[in-house]
């Protein structure tokens, strides 16, 4: 707005200004009384308190241990917070780190956060980051866009993150993302996969309407899978960072997440065979693209998953609404279906196992 000064008889008349400060108050009561029925629910749901942030002896001594980097979910003091659990004690302390983000992904000498609010209030763009082994900012980089995945290579070489540049579920129609490999050591962009190289069956594919979003890391961090979305279709894709270029595999892939030994993927799968659309989770053996659903996982189950090791995956699921803002918590499920899924961490998300 410009600096222009309404005349006199213009401006609000004292009775405005007093309903306008009544309105004012009002709305922050009601999202006070929200926030703390929230907050009220996500307890009762656990029982569990918030978690203190760690002295950083107590998080260097945790984080030397095998250990599942994750976002707080409890209420108090950590809420939002990035904390580790050591893998073999879920049930036991958990240390808080001074880091806030909406996503985070660990590794053993370096971490990403993206989501973190970098200008206040309603209307905010968000950055991504990068920290280091005892937890500490390292570079910055500025994103416009809501944050929704990010991961890092298995030999932290690259991280990558993905925004919601348009729409905010990937449910929705008309959703558009940016995806973004990171150099993790001297912070430089390495590229937006939209720049890449895109070949089905030996032919070259280009469209306006690529979109793409969950990307994971081979062995090697020059390889990855990642669903490319065009047409109205999923598909996935073997990319190559070094040749800045991909091959598309099959459709009705999204958010793949690659096993410790490099042999099967899991991924979320769009279905809708039981009057009700939802996304299932499936088993790709990438040997024979023989897919299996993993059937002992009946909800609909909406993030990239990350393997606890070669036999059980863990996610984030809310009870109820849109991740952190009930009950949510990591869950661990069998690829084998031999048993249900179950809680492995209580009033957490976005979990990265560190070994």
């Amino acid at each position: 707005m410009s600096g222009r000064r309404l005349p006199s008889d213009a401006r609000p008349a004292g009775g405005r200004r007093l309903a306008f400060g009544v309105l004012c108050a009002v709305c922050v009561l009601v999202a006070g009384g929200y926030a703390g029925m929230a907050a009220w629910r996500a307890r009762a749901a656990t029982g569990a308190p918030g978690v203190a942030v760690a002295a950083s002896g107590a998080l260097a001594e945790a984080a030397a241990r095998p250990h599942l980097v994750f976002l707080s979910t409890a209420v108090g003091e950590s809420y939002g917070k990035v904390a580790l659990v050591p893998l073999d004690a879920p049930d036991g302390p958990r240390y808080a780190t001074a880091l806030q983000c909406d996503r985070v992904y660990g590794g053993t000498s370096a971490g990403l956060c993206l989501g973190n609010n970098v200008l206040g209030g309603f209307l905010s763009s968000y950055s991504a980051y990068t920290f280091d082994a005892a937890f500490e900012p390292r570079h910055t980089f500025n994103r416009n866009g809501i944050p929704t995945r990010v991961r890092i290579s298995p030999d932290g070489r690259y991280g990558v993150t993905t925004v919601f540049v348009t729409g905010d579920s990937y449910a929705a129609g008309g959703f558009s993302t940016r995806t973004t490999l990171i150099d993790i050591a001297s912070g430089a962009l390495v590229g937006d996969l939209e720049e890449f190289a895109v070949w089905r069956d030996g032919e070259r594919v280009q469209a306006p309407d690529f979109n793409f979003w969950g990307v994971t890391f081979a062995r090697d961090s020059n390889r990855f899978y990642t669903t490319l979305g065009t047409g109205g279709k999923a598909y996935l894709m073997e990319g190559d960072v070094a040749g800045r270029q991909g091959r598309l595999l099959r459709e009705n892939v999204e958010c793949p997440s690659l096993s410790p030994d490099g042999t099967r993927l899991v991924f979320k799968k769009h279905v809708s065979n039981d009057a009700r659309s939802r996304w299932q989770l499936h088993l790709l053996d990438l040997a024979t693209m023989t897919e299996t659903p993993l059937a002992n996982e009946p909800r609909s189950i909406d993030d990239q998953v990350e393997w606890l090791d070669d036999a059980h995956i863990l996610y984030g699921w809310a009870d109820e609404g849109p991740p952190r803002t009930t009950a949510t918590s990591v869950w661990v499920l069998p690829v084998d279906g031999t048993e249900p899924a179950r809680v492995f961490l209580s009033q957490a998300y976005s979990p990265a196992v560190v070994r």
